[in-house]
Parts: C-alpha cells; sequence; structure tokens
C-alpha cells in the first residue's frame, strides 16, 4: 500500500452493520467547510472592489488635470476629508465586531443548520444599525 492510498483512509471510521461493514467517512467541521470559504470571496471581491476604486478614481485625477484643472483642486475633489476615513474606519470595525460576534454565536449554538445564518444576519444588521446611530450623533 503506497502513501497515497494510506492518507485516503486515515480519515474514515468503521461503523459495523448486521454482519457486513461499511467505511463512511468521518464529517468534518462545517464552519470550516463552509464559512472560509465565504470569508475567503468575501475578503476577494473587497480587495478586488478596492482596487477598480482607486484605479479609476486615478484615471478621473489625471483627465482632469489634462484638461487644465489645477492638481490641488483635483486632489481635493476627489479625496476624503479626515472625518469620512474616520467613519469608514469606524463602520468596518462595526461590521467585523458583528460578524465576528454572528460566527461565535453561531459556534455556540452547536447544531449548524439554517438558524445559524439567521444568526449572521441578525448579528450583521445589528452592526450597521449601530454604525446609523454611530453616524446620527
Amino acid at each position: 500500500m503506497n502513501l497515497a492510498s494510506f492518507q485516503a483512509f486515515a480519515q474514515d471510521k468503521q461503523i459495523e452493520g448486521t454482519g457486513t461493514e461499511f467505511i463512511q467517512p468521518l464529517d468534518q467541521d462545517l464552519p470550516s467547510e463552509v464559512l472560509l470559504p465565504i470569508l475567503f470571496i468575501l475578503f476577494l471581491v473587497f480587495v478586488i472592489i478596492n482596487l477598480i476604486k482607486y484605479f479609476l478614481e486615478y484615471r478621473i485625477k489625471n483627465k482632469l488635470i489634462d484638461r487644465g484643472m489645477a492638481e490641488q483642486l483635483s486632489a481635493y475633489l476627489l479625496d476624503k476629508n479626515v472625518q469620512e476615513k474616520q467613519d469608514e474606519v469606524v463602520k468596518l470595525a462595526i461590521i467585523f465586531f458583528g460578524v465576528g460576534l454572528g460566527l461565535l454565536l453561531t459556534y455556540l449554538t452547536s447544531p449548524i443548520n439554517l438558524h445559524s445564518l439567521a444568526i449572521i444576519a441578525f448579528c450583521l444588521g445589528l452592526s450597521y444599525l449601530a454604525y446609523f446611530f454611530y453616524l446620527r450623533k
């Protein structure tokens, strides 16, 4: 038996039936099986959107400069002020806290099922509500 076939059967357990034995793979952890790919895809989409945004802002800034607008004025029109940047950081912190709280509550309520998605969605909604109240302050 070579190493590859040995590794293929390393995760199996045997269940005794009525005279015949069959091999059933162990159940894998559902959060790592489902949530990690979703989080990776969300992170990838976030990075791609930010790269596109920076590229398009750069192109707009160059076009404004080419048409004769001063560089300082174009930078003023396109750049965010300090308060907007701080609000964006607070928004991301609140949203990540909400997602983390949702994942923690999902982990604590063991059977991962449809209610787990509801818990995560509810925590995410609460985090957006907290951000809304932060902006209204």
